[in-house]
C-alpha cells in the first residue's frame, strides 16, 4: 500500500509546494523591490542591485517553477511540445538561475567594496559601473547558456529508428500503392512516439563537460564569494568597533591629565604653556570624539547591510546545498543508482523545488534582517486597515443618509395627503352649512 500511494503523495506535495512558491514568491519579490528600492538610507547602487535581484527571482519562478506546476496540475510539459520550445525553455531557465545567483554575489561584492574601501567606493561603485557590470554579466551568462541551442533536442529510441528503416526497405520492394500505405504507417509510428527534451547523443561529451562547469559556476563559486565576503566584512567591522572602544577609553584619560596639570602649576608662564597644551589636547580630543561619531555613522549602515547579506547568504546555502550535494554524489560518484526510478525522481524534484525556494523567500529575509523594511510593512498594513475601516464607516454613513432621505420623502408625501384631506373636510363643512 505504501509503495502504491507514495508517488501520489509525492506529486501532491510538489503540486502544493509549487503553488505556494508562486503564490507567495511573485508578490513577495515585487513588494521587496518596491520597498528596498525606495529605501533612501541605502546607497543607490545597493537599491538598484536589489531591484534587479527581485526581477531575476521572479523570472526564475515564471520559467522554472511554473513549468513544474503545469506538469503536476495540468499534466502538460512545455518542453515536450517541440524542439524549439525545448531549446528556448532550457536556455531561459539556465539564464535566469545563473543571473539570479550572480546578482546575489554582486550584492556581496558591492557591500565588500563599500566596507573595505570606504574612500574609494564612491569612485569604484557607481551607478554607471553597476549598470555596465550587470549588462556584461548578462551577456556572459547568455553566451554560456546558448550552448543549449546545440546540445538540446529530441530523443528517439534506437528501436523505433531501426523499425522505421526496415519498414521503409520492405516497402520499396512492393507496389506503389502498398508502398504509400506502409510509408504512412511508418510516419505515424514515429509521430506517435512522445517527444522527450534531452541532450543530443552526438554532444554527450560536451554536455558532461558543460554540466561540470555549470555546477562550479552555479554552486561552488557563489559559495566562495558569499562566504569570503561575509567573513571579510565581519572582520573589518569588528576591527572598527575595537578602534572605537579604544578611542572612547582614551578620551576621558586625556581630559583628566590636562585638568591636573593646570591646577598643579602656579607660575604665570607655565600656566600659559599648559593652557596652550590643554587647549591643543582638548581640540584633539574633540576631533577624536567627532571622528568617533563619524565612524559610528559610517558603520551603522554597513552593520545593517551585513545583517541583510548574512540573511540572504544563509537562505541561499540552506536552499541550494542539499541539491548540490545530491547532484554531486549521483553524477560523479555513482551514488543512488540502485534507487527506484520514481523515488529518485521524487527526491530530485523535491530538491529542485528547494533550490527554487531560494528565489521566493527573500521577502522573509528582508523582514528578519532589515528594520526599515519591517517598519514599512507594518505602516502599510496599518494604512490598509485604516483605509478599510474608513470605507466601512463611509458605507454605513451613506446607508444612514439614504434612510433619512427616504424617511423625509415619505413624511413629505404624508403631509401633502393630510392637507388634501383637510381641504376636502372644510369644503364638506361649508356645503353642510349652506344646505
Amino acid at each position: 500500500m505504501e509503495s502504491i500511494y507514495s508517488p501520489d503523495i509525492g506529486k501532491l506535495i510538489i503540486k502544493v509546494y509549487a503553488s505556494l512558491l508562486l503564490l507567495f514568491g511573485l508578490p513577495g519579490n515585487l513588494i521587496s523591490a518596491i520597498i528596498m528600492g525606495g529605501d533612501k538610507s541605502n546607497r543607490l547602487t545597493t537599491r538598484l542591485i536589489i531591484i534587479i535581484l527581485a526581477i531575476a527571482d521572479n523570472l526564475v519562478l515564471l520559467t522554472a517553477v511554473l513549468r513544474y506546476w503545469l506538469m503536476e496540475v495540468c499534466g502538460w510539459d512545455l518542453r515536450s511540445t517541440g524542439p524549439l520550445t525545448c531549446k528556448m525553455h532550457v536556455f531561459a531557465v539556465g539564464f535566469s538561475t545563473d543571473f539570479a545567483v550572480g546578482v546575489l554575489c554582486a550584492v556581496a561584492v558591492e557591500r565588500l567594496l563599500v566596507v573595505t574601501l570606504p574612500y574609494k567606493a564612491s569612485n569604484l561603485v557607481t551607478l554607471n559601473s553597476v549598470i555596465i557590470g550587470m549588462i556584461c554579466f548578462a551577456l556572459s551568462v547568455a553566451i554560456k547558456n546558448s550552448l543549449h541551442f546545440w546540445m538540446m533536442g529530441g530523443h528517439k529510441s534506437q528501436h523505433s529508428e531501426v523499425d522505421s528503416v526496415n519498414l521503409y526497405k520492405i516497402n520499396q520492394t512492393r507496389t506503389s500503392g502498398t508502398t504509400n500505405t506502409h510509408k504512412m504507417l511508418t510516419e505515424n509510428s514515429i509521430k506517435n512516439e512522445p517527444f522527450k527534451c534531452t541532450f543530443v547523443s552526438e554532444y554527450e561529451f560536451i554536455f558532461r563537460i558543460f554540466m561540470k562547469f555549470d555546477l562550479i559556476s552555479f554552486a561552488v563559486l557563489p559559495y566562495l564569494i558569499l562566504f569570503t565576503s561575509n567573513v571579510i566584512i565581519y572582520i573589518k567591522l569588528r576591527n572598527q568597533r575595537r578602534l572605537m572602544r579604544c578611542h572612547a577609553n582614551t578620551t576621558p584619560m586625556v581630559g583628566n591629565t590636562t585638568n591636573t596639570n593646570i591646577i598643579s602649576n602656579s607660575s604665570h608662564s607655565s600656566k600659559r604653556k599648559l593652557d596652550r597644551k590643554s587647549i591643543h589636547q582638548l581640540e584633539s580630543t574633540n576631533q577624536l570624539q567627532h571622528g568617533d561619531t563619524r565612524c559610528k555613522r559610517s558603520t551603522r549602515r554597513p552593520e545593517g547591510v551585513i545583517k541583510l547579506l548574512t540573511a540572504l547568504t544563509i537562505i541561499h546555502v540552506i536552499c541550494t546545498l542539499p541539491g548540490t550535494i545530491f547532484t554531486f554524489l549521483s553524477s560523479y560518484f555513482n551514488y543512488f543508482h540502485d534507487m527506484q526510478k520514481h523515488t529518485h525522481d521524487q527526491i530530485k524534484y523535491g530538491l529542485v523545488m528547494l533550490i527554487f525556494t531560494n528565489n521566493a523567500i527573500n521577502f522573509f529575509g528582508y523582514c528578519i534582517s532589515c528594520t526599515t523594511f519591517r517598519q514599512t510593512i507594518i505602516r502599510s498594513l496599518s494604512h490598509l486597515c485604516h483605509w478599510k475601516t474608513n470605507c466601512h464607516k463611509r458605507k454605513q454613513n451613506n446607508e444612514v443618509r439614504d434612510n433619512n432621505n427616504n424617511n423625509n420623502n415619505n413624511n413629505g408625501k404624508y403631509k401633502a395627503v393630510d392637507e388634501k384631506i383637510r381641504g376636502n373636510l372644510s369644503l364638506m363643512k361649508k356645503q353642510d352649512q349652506y344646505t
